[in-house]
């Protein structure tokens, strides 16, 4: 594993709508020189301190994964809780707000450019790179390692990597077993 970037070399920034701050791992721009293949892509760690409403960001699939924490999220007006084991998933121009939230901790955001025109919507994609039509795909993330993937963020500290390091995989290497990562594929 090859580190890409580390948030503690990173200053956070104000979030689009100013109700919270965000530290930016990987830009749209940024994504291009990573994923040249991919549909862009935006990679951040937000802090939570309190409810707020999401930034409203259309155009973007979002894939939100707390952590260290369960989190209630109101999406469209249904309530969800959204716990540090399975990501939630939605559009950026759906009305968003973090409703619940017992103790402070920080959230991965994954938001990938939607291709309507090739039809793929939130979490769409086969993350395998170009489509079978010439369609580029949607990089995805989850919080299993299936033997593939492309990235990992590290969500604590372990021996030799610093928490919320991104990562870069080698095709065939095998995440340790301590080893607590959201994958990106």
């Amino acid at each position: 594993m090859r580190v890409i970037t580390s948030f503690d070399d990173l200053d956070p920034v104000p979030w689009v709508n100013g109700a919270g701050e965000t530290t930016e791992l990987v830009s749209l721009a940024g994504s291009q020189a990573l994923t040249p293949d991919r549909l862009r892509w935006r990679l951040s760690i937000a802090r939570l301190d309190r409810p707020a409403e999401f930034s409203p960001l259309p155009g973007l699939a979002r894939t939100f994964l707390p952590i260290g924490a369960e989190v209630v999220l109101e999406i469209d007006e249904q309530v969800q809780s959204v716990t540090p084991a399975a990501p939630a998933r939605f559009r950026g121009e759906q009305k968003v707000s973090l409703v619940g939230l017992e103790d402070p901790c920080f959230a991965l955001n994954l938001m990938v450019e939607v291709d309507d025109a090739a039809g793929a919507g939130a979490g769409a994609g086969t993350g395998a790179g170009t489509g079978a039509g010439g369609e580029r795909d949607a990089l995805e993330m989850s919080t299993r390692f299936t033997g593939r993937g492309l990235f990992a963020v590290s969500l604590n500290s372990v021996p030799g990597y610093a928490r919320f390091q991104l990562l870069r995989l080698d095709e065939a290497e095998v995440l340790p077993d301590h080893f607590d990562a959201a994958v990106l594929h």
